[in-house]
């Protein structure tokens, strides 16, 4: 079963690395100008809060089933990471200004498909 822990380690170390890796990326292409800064420190601080966190979930978890941990952040990183997906394509678009620039932003999107 050893192998099986390895690979599953490493699908969930995969998702926390794109979940926090959209964060920085996506999340500044995401709000308007005057809004940015709130929202990637908001997006950043709650980062860190489940850094701050997490050894206290595997310590409570562990008392359950010694790999509870290893199941829960696996999942929770898989999660994250395909919610990215559903994110609007930001590539060759320019950077939203306003709010109404981020309400219409997907509608664009919807018109060139059509």
């Amino acid at each position: 079963m050893h192998w099986l822990k390895v690979i599953t380690s490493c699908f969930g170390r995969l998702g926390v690395t794109m979940a926090f890796e959209m964060v920085c990326f996506v999340n500044t292409e995401l709000y308007p100008t005057f809004l940015r800064n709130l929202g990637v420190m908001v997006c950043s601080s709650m980062c860190d809060f489940g850094g701050i966190i997490s050894p206290f979930i595997v310590y409570r978890l562990s008392e359950i089933w010694s790999e509870l941990p290893l199941v829960v952040f696996t999942a929770v990183g898989l999660i994250a990471a395909g919610s990215v997906l559903f994110l609007p394509e930001t590539k060759g678009r320019t950077l939203p200004e306003t709010i109404e620039d981020v309400e219409n932003f997907h509608r664009h999107r919807a018109k060139q498909l059509n």
